[in-house]
């Protein structure tokens, strides 16, 4: 799977809501103010954040990253999935199983 410009902007997104706002504490940080931070219009950044910025120049990106404070290389990684908890209860199921299974077929071997 390649990484696309919806995946760039979900990457700084994500991040910039694990970040506190310094004007409301507790509270993530608005898009305005991170925008303000990186000394770019905030409907640049809307546009960064929703994929919809076609050419995003590195420029632009160093200014985002220094406003929350991070490398610019978090903005490219590649999000892991998350697993649905029905999926783990179920492998975890399976996996229980088989090793009761091989447990029974030991002990009728002996």
């Amino acid at each position: 799977m390649s990484f696309t410009l919806q995946d760039l902007g979900e990457n700084i997104k994500n991040i910039r809501l694990l970040k506190k706002s310094r004007h409301k504490p507790g509270k993530p940080m608005l898009q305005k103010e991170l925008a303000d931070l990186a000394g770019i219009p905030a409907s640049s950044l809307c546009n960064i954040e929703n994929g919809r910025y076609k050419n995003p120049t590195w420029d632009m990106l160093t200014k985002i990253a220094s406003g929350l404070n991070c490398d610019i290389a978090d903005f490219f990684v590649k999000a892991k999935k998350e697993i649905p908890a029905s999926q783990i209860a179920l492998t975890e199921m399976i996996e229980m199983i088989v090793r009761e299974k091989l447990e029974h077929i030991l002990k009728e071997s002996e």
